[in-house]
């Protein structure tokens, strides 16, 4: 007998003396995944003009695998849920003051197509910073009733929404998720 026991039984299975490590998802290049996102918004927009009756639900497709990687991207908890709120606010608050200022449909169209790269962009990645700080805004206003609403929002997360949102993301499997 070696004198190993189940319970003394050697971690070191790799035989490198290392501790075994999981399996780390790889990361795809960033043109990679730029590429992929281009062609998914195009697929959307073939789908709009296409098959405009699907739309709705091809966009409920892709929201959902944005909201599923954003939040296991962000941790999965209650600062993942203030990010992907506070980008989807930020968001939609941007899509309507481009309508609401735009001439008229056409116009808001060609304008943008022709400031989407540009400016709806760095609007988009300011969006996507002021979502990483989304604590801050809160603490900015009033900070110690700020600290004790986030206190309370974190345990109100952990003991009643992050359950039902993570069944909510993650229950419903889809055919186009990976």
């Amino acid at each position: 007998m070696s004198g190993s026991t189940p319970e003394q039984a050697p971690r070191d299975v790799q035989g490198d003396g290392e501790e075994p490590r999981k399996k780390e998802k790889e990361k795809r290049p960033f043109l990679q995944g730029t590429r992929e996102r281009l062609t998914t918004t195009y697929r959307l927009g073939r789908t709009l003009v296409e098959e405009p009756r699907s739309f709705p639900g091809q966009l409920k497709l892709q929201l959902l695998k944005w909201t599923r990687a954003t939040w296991n991207a962000r941790g999965g908890g209650f600062y993942a849920c203030g990010f992907v709120a506070t980008f989807l606010f930020l968001e939609i608050k941007l899509l309507v003051t481009e309508l609401f200022t735009s001439a008229g449909a056409g116009d808001f169209v060609v304008a943008q197509v022709l400031q989407l790269v540009l400016r709806f962009t760095l609007d988009s990645l300011l969006n996507t910073l002021y979502a990483l700080i989304w604590p801050a805004f809160i603490l900015a206003v009033s900070p110690i009733w700020g600290a004790l609403g986030l206190a309370a929002g974190y345990v109100a997360f952990k003991r009643f929404l992050k359950e039902p949102l993570t069944r909510a993301l993650f229950g419903e499997q889809t055919e186009t998720q990976p």
